[in-house]
């Protein structure tokens, strides 16, 4: 990835196509509904519930979700871009996988996961990886058992409901809506790029969230 595959628009400002103001906080989260969890919580996910929602679901600390994505980019980038798998089988999470991939030159895969694709360099679609990064760990429970086994670093998004156990990196967010998966793959693709030194500490990319949605 260069600069020239992709055009910077600084935050607070206006691009080519981005008519309104971009920051990268609490307020943006809150549009893609990233804060909304489920109506069961687990001991695991306690430190992020800040809150409980009068109609009985839990609510998602985005200020600690933001310090993870943060987290989440300097620990990708500590691996080659060919060695990073991305992986999700909910199918409204395919174009943000897409996108990402896109943007980022990981590896991706999306659908049915096939038994033996991270432990039998036999198959013909084995992958060869160091680091997978899943959008529901326990929905993508076939990639995640084969990862662990190989002793893969797993970094995942975590909702409300999730235990997340063998994890290496947990991402609280609402990790099953469309818009929130959306938001939460454009902003870790922001901070990832800022981290490269591609963008600017006050810079995004000139795509939409929108566009990471199905």
């Amino acid at each position: 990835m260069v600069k020239g595959d992709i055009n910077l628009v600084e935050e607070g400002e206006s691009g080519a196509t981005t008519a309104e103001k971009i920051e990268i906080n609490k307020e943006l989260l809150l549009k893609y509904r990233v804060h909304l969890g489920r109506n069961i919580k687990t001991k695991f996910s306690e430190e992020f519930i800040y809150a409980t929602h009068p109609r009985g679901f839990y609510l998602i600390d985005l200020t600690k979700t933001i310090e993870r994505l943060k987290i989440a980019a300097k620990f990708l980038n500590m691996y080659p871009h060919n060695e990073v798998l991305l992986f999700s089988g909910r199918e409204y999470a395919f174009k943000a996988l897409e996108m990402t991939s896109k943007i980022l030159g990981y590896n991706v895969l999306y659908g049915r996961f096939l038994p033996g694709t991270l432990t039998n360099y036999m198959l013909k679609n084995h992958v060869d990886i160091s680091l997978l990064f899943v959008i529901d760990h326990t929905y993508d429970r076939q990639a995640v058992d084969e990862a662990y086994k190989m002793k893969i670093p797993i970094v995942s998004f975590v909702d409300t409901n999730s235990n997340g156990t063998i994890i290496d990196l947990a991402i609280p967010g609402n990790n099953k809506g469309r818009s929130s998966i959306a938001a939460l793959m454009w902003i870790l693709s922001v901070f990832i790029l800022r981290e490269r030194g591609v963008l600017g500490e006050d810079e995004v990319i000139d795509v939409p969230i929108e566009e990471f949605m199905e």
